[in-house]
């Protein structure tokens, strides 16, 4: 645990809000084997390994969904995947029929199926809840993440969701936040927030005036950021 933690006072604190990928589940077992595995069904044999470094290189290119905040629906969240995943795919191979190879890759994804829990991610939900915790995740997402969370079984241990798509500003946007503590009823210094980003969750939920901390699984993060390596570690901060 950062050595910062000891000397903050959490008695504060009545909401909590998390980012969902990379914080709470992660792909399973990765994209890039995801991606291979449906383009094989399909006629194209390609090298997993391939495929998340081209997707990674060109989800950073595009700056995630940001762009989709604001005016989104599900036609235009659909055409942003698409665009993504013609590109990761064109050049690697013809495969048959790429409509149809695409709508059972977006499928996937919208379904648990293609996603797995962090083992500490359950557990910490509800030992907050049982500290009458308000929970909500707010995190840069399609429309789809209301069914991920749905059946990963986070559903119930919720007070909101929200997904920059449909909410109409996306990290590190001030306003996404300003919605979760609306949604929560509480003010800024009496909400938290943990994801794994720097500017999307450190920098954007202090844009807010909320605390927050970066959750560094692999211990490589360093400086004056709260940083904490597990979620058990964000419910230790609240034991006092």
């Amino acid at each position: 645990m950062n050595p910062r933690e000891a000397r903050t006072d959490f008695s504060g604190i009545k909401a909590v809000f998390f980012d969902a990928g990379g914080t709470l589940f992660e792909p399973y077992p990765s994209v890039g084997e995801i991606y291979a595995e449906v383009a094989a069904r399909h006629g194209l044999r390609a090298d997993p390994k391939d495929l998340e470094e081209t997707f990674h290189s060109l989800w950073e290119e595009r700056d995630g969904l940001r762009s989709l905040a604001g005016s989104s629906s599900e036609k235009k969240e659909r055409e942003w995947w698409h665009g993504l995943v013609w590109d990761v795919f064109s050049k690697l191979g013809k495969i048959r029929d790429f409509e149809t190879f695409f709508e059972e890759l977006y499928d996937r994804f919208a379904g648990a199926g293609a996603w797995r829990l962090f083992p500490d991610a359950l557990p910490a939900l509800q030992d907050l809840k049982r500290r009458g915790k308000i929970l909500g995740i707010v995190s840069n997402w399609d429309s789809r993440l209301f069914g991920i969370v749905e059946g990963l079984g986070l559903g119930g241990h919720l007070d909101f969701v929200l997904a920059s798509a449909t909410t109409g500003a996306a990290k590190p946007s001030p306003k996404i936040f300003q919605e979760a503590l609306k949604r929560a009823r509480v003010s800024g210094p009496e909400a938290f927030h943990v994801g794994d980003s720097l500017e999307d969750d450190i920098q954007g939920a202090e844009g807010a005036g909320i605390r927050a901390a970066l959750l560094d699984r692999k211990g490589r993060r360093r400086g004056h950021t709260l940083i904490i390596s597990s979620l058990q570690f964000l419910c230790r901060m609240f034991e006092n």
